[in-house]
Formats: C-alpha cells, sequence, structure tokens
C-alpha cells in the first residue's frame, strides 16, 4: 500500500509543478490516505478450534472437587449440586438447544417450528441478547445483516466454542441478494463458514431441518461434551471465587493478631520500627500462617524470604515513610512525649503488619494464574492492591490531621 501510494505521488508532482494550486489538491489527497490509514478497521475474529474428550472434562470436574472440599458445609451444597448434574450430563445423550435473538416474535416462531420436528432428545428454551446462553447449540434468528449488538453476541459465542447457526428470516425479499453479501461478509470478519448461515422463510424450513438432523446425528457428543466443558470451567471459577472468599475470612483474625503484637512490641521497645518488625519475626510467621491457609507448602524458613522482600518493598514504594520511625523514636526519647511516640509506631507496625497481610492475600490468589513474571513483580502487584485497600499510612494521616499534606481519605485504615 505505501509503494502504491508512492508512485501515485510521483505521478502526481508532474501535474502540481505545472498548477500553482495543486499543492491544495495534492495535501487534500494526503490528508484523506493518511486519516484512511489511521482509521480503525473490522478485526478479523480468529476462533481457535478445540476438539474436546470427556476425559479433559472429567479433569477439569477433578480439580473442582478438590476446591469443594476445602468449602464448609453451607458454602459448598449448592456448587456440590451443580457439580453432581455435571459429572450426570456426561453420560446422557440430551442436547441443550438456545434459541436466541433481538425479536421475541421471530424468537417464539422458530421455536415452534424446530418443536415441530420432533428431534429426539432435545431441550429446547428462549433468550434474548442480554446475556450469554448456557447451551450445547445456538440458532441465533435474524431478520438483515448483522446489527452491532447480533455482532457482538457473534463474536462472543464463536471465542467461546459454540456450535452455532444463523437462522436468516428476511422480512424484506426485494433486498435479498444485497442482504446475503452484507451477512457473507460479516460471517468471513467473524471466521464463521458459509453453511452456518440458513436462510429460511414461513412457508419452507426444509433447509433447518436438514441442517439440525445431521448436526445431531454427527456431532452429537462433541456438543454435549463441549457445552458441559463450558459450564464446568464456569463452575470451577465460582468454586474459586468461594473458596477464596472463605480464605480471605479465615486470614482476616490472623493479620489482626499480628496488627496488635506489632503496635504493642513496638511501644515498648527501643529498637526502630522495621528491624523490630523483622527481628522479633512478626513478619515471618504472618507469612507463614497465611500460606498456610493457601496451602503453601513452605517452612517456616521458607517464608523469611518472601517476608523480607516484602517489607522491602512496602519501603521502597513509599507505603510506609523512614520519617515514620524517626518521628516516632524522637518523640519517645522525651518524657513528655514518649505517650505519643509510641502510640505513632505501634500504629505504623499495625498498619505495616495489616498491609503486608492483605498483599501476602493478594499474592498467593494470584501468583497461581500467571506464572510468566519475576517474583519480585508478584509481590510488587500485589503491595500496590494493598495500599488501595487499606489507604494512607500513620504519618500520612497524621500531616493531614495538621494540614501538612492533602490525602485522600482514611477508610481502610487498621482497626
Amino acid at each position: 500500500m505505501a509503494i502504491a501510494a508512492g508512485v501515485i505521488f510521483l505521478a502526481l508532482s508532474g501535474w502540481v509543478a505545472q498548477h500553482p494550486w495543486g499543492w491544495l489538491v495534492l495535501l487534500g489527497l494526503g490528508l484523506g490516505y493518511w486519516y484512511w490509514w489511521r482509521s480503525p478497521r473490522a478485526a478479523t475474529t480468529v476462533a481457535p478450534q478445540l476438539t474436546l474428550q470427556p476425559q479433559q472434562v472429567n479433569a477439569e470436574l477433578a480439580q473442582t472437587r478438590a476446591l469443594l472440599q476445602e468449602l464448609p458445609a453451607a458454602a459448598q451444597a449448592p456448587l456440590q449440586h451443580t457439580y453432581e448434574q455435571l459429572q450426570h450430563r456426561l453420560n446422557t445423550p440430551t442436547v441443550d438447544i438456545c434459541i436466541l435473538g433481538q425479536s421475541c416474535r421471530w424468537v417464539a416462531h422458530l421455536a415452534r417450528t424446530v418443536e415441530g420436528f420432533g428431534l429426539p432428545h432435545c431441550h429446547l428454551h428462549q433468550q434474548s441478547l442480554a446475556t450469554v446462553p448456557q447451551a450445547d447449540l445456538v440458532l441465533l434468528t435474524v431478520t438483515g445483516a448483522l446489527t452491532a449488538s447480533e455482532f457482538e453476541m457473534v463474536r462472543v459465542l464463536v471465542m467461546g466454542q459454540y456450535r452455532l447457526v444463523i437462522v436468516w428470516l428476511p422480512e424484506n425479499m426485494a433486498e435479498l441478494e444485497r442482504v446475503n453479501v452484507h451477512l457473507q461478509q460479516q460471517l468471513h470478519q467473524l471466521s464463521l463458514k458459509p453453511e452456518q448461515l440458513l436462510c429460511i422463510t414461513p412457508t419452507d424450513n426444509t433447509a433447518l431441518a436438514t441442517t439440525l438432523s445431521q448436526i445431531l446425528s454427527q456431532e452429537r457428543s462433541s456438543l454435549v461434551c463441549s457445552g458441559t466443558y463450558r459450564r464446568a470451567q464456569q463452575l470451577h471459577q465460582q468454586a474459586q471465587t468461594a473458596l477464596n472468599a472463605y480464605r480471605r475470612e479465615r486470614s482476616q483474625p490472623i493479620i489482626e493478631r499480628y496488627q496488635w503484637l506489632g503496635a504493642a512490641a513496638t511501644a515498648v521497645n527501643p529498637l526502630p520500627l522495621l528491624d523490630l518488625v523483622m527481628a522479633g519475626g512478626l513478619l515471618v510467621r504472618l507469612t507463614w500462617e497465611l500460606g498456610q491457609i493457601y496451602h503453601r507448602s513452605f517452612r517456616l524458613a521458607d517464608a523469611e524470604p518472601i517476608a523480607k522482600e516484602l517489607l522491602r518493598l512496602v519501603v521502597q514504594l513509599g507505603a510506609v515513610e523512614l520519617g515514620t520511625q524517626s518521628l516516632g523514636q524522637w518523640l519517645k526519647g522525651h518524657s513528655v512525649t514518649y505517650l505519643a511516640g509510641s502510640c505513632l509506631q505501634g500504629a505504623t507496625a499495625a498498619y505495616v503488619l495489616r498491609l503486608s497481610g492483605l498483599s501476602l492475600i493478594h499474592y498467593f490468589e494470584t501468583v497461581p494464574h500467571v506464572k510468566d513474571m519475576p517474583f519480585s513483580s508478584y509481590l510488587r502487584q500485589s503491595v500496590q492492591w494493598a495500599r488501595r485497600q487499606v489507604g494512607r499510612s500513620p504519618l500520612q494521616a497524621l500531616g493531614a490531621s495538621m494540614g501538612l499534606t492533602s490525602s485522600p481519605s482514611v477508610e481502610g485504615m487498621p482497626q
């Protein structure tokens, strides 16, 4: 394209030289070309093709089962019911068919038509475009070229590996050919095959009946397998979310206990704040105890490198200013201000341990899902996340109360 533009430019240069106003024309052409080049163009969606086997579905369900076993009975019960349904589903030939579309009238019409075919071992349901359907086979009804919402739904379904047939019920027969060309272009952009588009009329449904019979006779087992696998992935995510919430609930009392220990020890100890937190092993033991909740199989000694790196990042990212310990030490050096210094250092120790505890929770939850970053990068992201949850440090809060600094509200401060 760039070479062609250069050739055109050279061809026009002689004409421009003979016409003084020709430079304006050339400038306009250049701006038009630049605008066309920068304008967004529809990207082709490439759907990865997967061939699923029942063994893969069983493996996904086994991983989910391991998560469910760690949950308490009350939280496990509804997810366990879904788990048992999915296990049973693999052994049944019933195919879920969803009839989807913007027009309720055409969706209902197509549902009555499909029911009239008498397809064996099929369960039909109707749905609008509001949510992605739970189905093995999706029939999307359209009356013309895909609208923006229809196009987006098809893109989601293609990327989700749904078996999809677009059923076209033309409303304007006079523009049949023009709309067909437009639809074929949209199908190409979405990586769909031409045979996935069916044109039917109220008086002729033969093509639809033939297509559905072929799909169900040739692809029934793969349809059930793929649909069950998608549901198993969703169940796994629900179980992981429930387990994370349960683990956080168990972690909070531990973090609060170490907050009080850190605050009490720092308030009466002459050692600098950060040295005390590490020398007393508070952060190391906190790391180890939270690791046990998240099933990290490391020893107490293995928790020390994580704790040291975490504390380094807390200081490096400015979560706790070194001036905090200096100010606390100076206040504790005078009998009149000793109590104020003790309170400031105690509050800062509690803040460090709470921030560290929340960082570790985020770290343990996210590390299994991201394995291509260095160890420190994981912790850095976790500390940044925890700072947004906890809020300002005690020294920032003190400065704000004295009108020396401006900072956000104190939501999430350690109790």
